[in-house]
């Protein structure tokens, strides 16, 4: 039989059970969808208003599964026609699979549902999605014009109506963005005592690769929250922060039935660094149960490599990294607040909970105790049972002396220009 038959008798197999609500849709379709194009595609798209809400809706659901898991799948074209579909969950399913997918083009597609779609959801994906751009506009990878437009209609956004979660998705969006409005958003929203603005807030820190928002972020590792944790975990691997690799640590041996936390706290520690932190994930891959835990170690000691890597180059170039320890004034509504002077806030009770739980870490006697367990082996006990890990000195040392820099510098305080 010619393949070109055998290809068009396995695609009218995969439209048939499209169609078919009587039978689940057999997985080891999925992959059919990637670079769906030509006569397969139109033939897709003739009998797509024919598939239920709910089918199409689970399929997008796998697709998106199959996306995030298998660099090798292109599912841009389905996830064009997704974007039209009269099934609020199908189109937003669409913009998060575009992610992926650098294509200019893309960009009124994206303004014109933000701006006009009847569903909130979709609205606040496509604000999201509008993210992706600013960051390649930053790294000259889109035309500046195009960056402008992305920005300028992000910046309408969290100045108009609408509803709260599109504005937080807009303002998160905007944390890859220089624009000068942008920082005195993101403290307000860190300020507000909203723990969803709170959430957008970190996420938008971490996004800007400012390290000034360095003591925001290592404050919020201690908030009572998990998902306000989490946030602050991701944002600390994104700012590279230093002091928290303890904290990480800490996480990654306490934390093991919370799985989000344990995930998030490895890749943070990943993107840091440091040469003895693969001391670290070794032990943990050895300890590592499932094979989904292997996989994912590895993926991380590939990551911290590749950390490293750039570090030696730094080193090398005798290039110094960017002061995390200064504390700064903010431009708030024509007005500036000075965190120092603010007086019973939650950031302070916040604060002193993590100086609590982490046995004074701020506080250079206590450092040394820590260092001690360390030594021990107090926090990696449950990594080696007969073989004292020493999370190393490098660690000990930057620890202290970044701790002090945070610390010491907080009564410095600069206006943000970015």
């Amino acid at each position: 039989m010619p393949e070109i038959q055998k290809k068009k008798i396995q695609f009218q197999s995969i439209i048939d059970a499209l169609l078919d609500d009587d039978a689940d849709f057999p997985e080891y379709f999925l992959p059919s969808f990637s670079d769906i194009e030509g006569k397969e595609f139109t033939q897709l798209v003739s009998i797509w208003n024919q598939i239920t809400p709910e089918r199409k809706a689970r399929l997008f659901e796998h697709l998106e599964i199959l996306n995030d898991t298998d660099t090798l799948m292109d599912f841009n074209n389905i996830a064009q026609l997704a974007l039209t579909d009269p099934n609020a969950v199908v189109r937003a399913s669409g913009i998060r699979m575009l992610w992926d997918y650098e294509n200019e083009k893309n960009i009124p597609v994206l303004i014109e549902l933000l701006k006009n779609d009847i569903d909130q959801g979709v609205r606040a994906e496509a604000a999201g999605a509008l993210g992706k751009y600013i960051y390649l506009g930053e790294i000259d990878e889109i035309s500046q014009s195009n960056l402008k437009i992305v920005e300028k209609e992000l910046l309408r956004v969290m100045r108009s109506s609408e509803s709260e979660l599109v504005r937080q998705k807009a303002l998160e969006a905007l944390g890859f963005s220089c624009r000068e409005e942008v920082p005195s958003m993101i403290m307000n929203a860190f300020q507000s005592g909203d723990e969803n603005w709170l959430i957008y807030a970190i996420s938008a820190m971490g996004r800007s690769a400012d390290q000034v928002w360095s003591t925001q972020v290592f404050s919020m590792l201690a908030h009572p929250e998990l998902k306000v944790q989490i946030e602050a975990v991701k944002a600390a691997g994104e700012l590279e922060i230093k002091q928290a690799k303890k904290i990480l640590l800490k996480f990654i041996l306490e934390s093991e039935s919370d799985e989000d936390l344990w995930v998030q706290s490895i890749w943070a520690l990943s993107k840091i660094g440091g040469e003895n932190v693969q001391k670290v994930f070794e032990k943990l891959l050895e300890k590592a149960e499932t094979e989904e835990d292997q996989e994912f170690l590895k993926e991380a000691m590939d990551n911290l490599y590749l950390t490293n890597g750039i570090a030696a180059n730094f080193e090398l170039l005798n290039l110094e990294e960017p002061d995390e320890g200064q504390m700064h004034e903010f431009d708030i509504n024509e007005g500036e607040i000075d965190l120092d002077a603010l007086e019973n806030t939650w950031i302070e009770d916040l604060e002193e909970s993590l100086e609590d739980e982490l046995e004074g870490s701020f506080d250079e006697d206590s450092d040394e105790e820590e260092d001690d367990e360390l030594e021990d082996g107090y926090y990696l006990e449950d990594l080696d049972s007969g073989e004292d890990l020493d999370f190393d000195d490098e660690i000990d040392s930057e620890d202290d002396e970044d701790e002090e820099e945070l610390d010491g510098d907080e009564s410095q305080s600069d206006e943000i220009n970015k």
